[in-house]
């Protein structure tokens, strides 16, 4: 199936470990309605982990982050950033930096060749949704604890100024003082991967970086080879409809009231929808809501593959599945991993359960 998505052969795979960098995903307060809609009674809020992931590839001896999650300090951000959080209009519980919480797993900074940033601060400084501060800064952590040493990859589209020099900017000149900036130029490759422009990171066919634009400017996913014909799929803040086995489930637990089809009467019947159940917010958390609906019809090929497991920024189904964390991630296909999460999205047991339940 992996080469229906136009993955090149390679023998070449990296070890992808995963890090959720907050404390508790279910404190976290972020208004769903910045990302999607409807927004049902009692799931106004979004509960979510904040990953991070650490690359690992032996052949070249290469240690990559693939996004860093939130600074545990928001008052030393711009301050935009650092009002909302005080104002409590997004909440972050994180009592350790990404930074930490490697250096506790062994792995030291100065190992860390590069960064990569799925998806960078926005250019303006916030943007509002029912006047409420909503900031894209849950991937960037704070770069100014890594060595010099260790460089900065993003999106080719992404704005550089630096705040105070910018006073619109959400980042600070601490973030790229003394490093290498290495934005990523989708141009020089003619190579597409799942009908997305693509380009092949460490140049062994490992891991590739996906141009998937709508979102936010420079938004990337990554491609990770863990097993010749086995993937990962880092989604960043991509998200799309997911195929399964609980068809007899939602009738039971999903009220028909917001999600039946016009034609439809009685319970809710998942198998004769022809729309997603949830749409991407027309608020402000995607730049481009055309653009992110073209990229989520192209990821989606991607979930549909039983060789790719996609693996999203901010997936709760996988909190009780993968964890704790730090987790091994590169076993996904001997442990079961998409089978066990695919359809737990509509299962109201699930932490990520997002739908009215049937009184």
């Amino acid at each position: 199936m992996s080469r229906a998505l136009g993955i090149p052969d390679s023998a070449s795979t990296v070890t992808l470990t995963a890090f959720d960098v907050v404390d508790d995903p279910s404190s976290i307060i972020i208004p769903a309605a910045t990302f999607i809609t409807p927004i049902l009674p009692g799931h106004e809020n979004m509960p979510a982990p904040i990953f991070a992931f650490l690359i690992e590839n032996a052949a070249t001896k290469q240690r990559v982050m693939f996004d860093l999650g939130p600074r545990k300090d928001p008052e030393n951000a711009v301050p935009a950033i650092a009002a909302a959080a005080k104002a409590k209009h997004m909440f972050f519980p994180v009592s350790r930096d990404i930074t930490e919480q490697l250096v506790d797993a062994g792995v030291p900074l100065d190992s860390i060749n590069a960064v990569i940033w799925s998806e960078p601060p926005p250019k303006l400084t916030c943007i509002q949704v029912n006047d409420t501060v909503a900031v894209h800064f849950d991937h960037t952590g704070d770069m100014s604890k890594f060595p010099t040493s260790t460089d900065l990859a993003f999106g080719e589209d992404t704005a550089t100024e630096t705040y105070p020099t910018n006073p619109k900017s959400t980042l600070l000149d601490s973030d790229f003082a003394g490093r290498k900036l290495v934005p990523v130029d989708f141009t020089k490759s003619q190579l597409e991967i799942g009908g997305l422009r693509a380009h092949d990171y460490f140049g062994d066919g490992s891991f590739y970086l996906l141009d998937v634009p709508g979102h936010i400017s420079g938004h990337v996913a990554g491609l990770a080879r863990v097993t010749p014909n086995g993937f990962i799929l880092l989604g960043g803040d991509s998200s799309f409809p997911c195929p399964g086995d609980l068809l007899a489930a939602t009738r039971t637990s999903v009220s028909a009231t917001h999600f039946c089809t016009s034609e439809s009467t009685g319970p809710f019947d998942l198998a004769a929808r022809t729309m997603p159940l949830l749409d991407i917010s027309g608020h402000a958390g995607f730049e481009d809501p055309p653009a992110a609906r073209a990229s989520i019809k192209k990821l989606a090929a991607f979930d549909a593959s039983a060789d790719v497991f996609v693996v999203l920024a901010h997936d709760m189904s996988l909190v009780p599945v993968v964890g704790p964390f730090p987790a091994l991630l590169s076993e996904w296909q001997v442990k079961g991993w998409k089978e066990r999460v695919t359809w737990a999205f509509v299962d109201e047991r699930n932490p990520a359960f997002r739908f009215s339940m049937i009184a």
